[in-house]
């Protein structure tokens, strides 16, 4: 099997067989095109990218690494570690800081307990109705939108990959749940001066590719498993699995046509939006969904 742009021995074959080196370069532009196609990232602005130390956010950050100094724009890393549940990873900050270290990035970091001010993170989650993860991922919205405003970055970058995109666009469609349309485009603009907009430069590369650029890349993980739902598949990831065997080409082409697409549902309804009156974060209540938790854990503090 040859490499179908150098003819050399092809060393890997997912949509199409590529050598190491042509896969790296065809990686690559396929996010600068995306970049440049749906203006996600602008001359002079700083770009702010939240990695985990997986495979997915690694990419996104030596993606944008590769293409900060032709594009122009200034590149930055936070890693946030949760602080619960087993998942305080010494290593997994050490192999992000080693990372940026390695081609000069601006390395930040804080955790749940350091910027919220919680002294147990964990007993957050047993007062949300939410399920974990919900709360998980409310946390870390909630800090890194706020990081990003306080540190003067114009646009927040995250690891999400095609088969997130598709898996999120399915599990709210089979709920009828339609106010989401804005986490399914490669960009998510500001929509109030305390919001950060969002770029997803991960947006047409698949979850497979991601690992192959890694290895090729030769950059070291260190994603936490001790999270006993890291490794938690749903039915989602099966019915996936089973439509690439039939259609290697579907996920692609459904986050292309996707991204183009107008989707308004019954439930979506423009939102009056307002400053939370604890802590001045932007919500469409009076008291938004993270100090409501730390008023129900107060209470519960005060009733034991």
């Amino acid at each position: 099997m040859r490499c179908i742009i150098c003819k050399k021995e092809a060393e890997i074959k997912i949509l199409a067989p590529f050598c190491s080196q042509c896969f790296i370069i065809h990686y690559e532009r396929r996010v600068k095109r995306l970049i440049k196609k749906w203006k996600l990232i602008k001359k002079n602005e700083r770009i702010l990218v939240c990695v985990s130390g997986g495979k997915d956010s690694l990419s996104c950050a030596e993606a944008l690494y590769r293409l900060k100094d032709e594009l122009q724009f200034e590149l930055a890393v936070l890693h946030l570690d949760v602080n619960f549940f087993q998942c305080s990873n010494e290593r997994t900050k050490n192999v992000v800081e080693k990372f940026c270290a390695e081609r000069n990035i601006p390395f930040y970091f804080t955790s749940f307990k350091e910027y919220l001010n919680i002294e147990k993170i964990e007993r957050i989650f047993e007062v949300s109705q939410r399920p974990r993860c919900g709360t998980c991922g409310l946390l870390k919205r909630y800090i890194f939108n706020k990081f990003a405003r306080e540190n003067n970055f114009d646009k927040i970058a995250t690891g999400h990959c095609a088969d997130d995109i598709i898996k999120f666009f399915f599990k709210n469609f089979e709920s009828g749940y339609f106010d989401w349309t804005d986490k399914l485009k490669p960009l998510t603009p500001s929509f109030h001066p305390k919001i950060v907009a969002r770029i997803r430069p991960l947006y047409l590369c698949l979850e497979v590719e991601n690992y192959a650029y890694i290895k090729f890349k030769n950059i070291e993980i260190a994603a936490c498993v001790l999270c006993s739902y890291f490794t938690r598949k749903d039915k989602w990831d099966e019915i996936f699995r089973f439509i690439d065997e039939k259609r290697p080409q579907f996920k692609l082409n459904f986050v292309r046509n996707l991204a183009e697409a107008e989707i308004k549902g019954k439930n979506q309804k423009e939102k009056e939006l307002k400053e939370c009156e604890i802590c001045g974060e932007v919500t469409d209540k009076k008291i938004c969904a993270l100090c409501n938790l730390k008023l129900k854990l107060k209470k519960k503090i005060i009733k034991n």
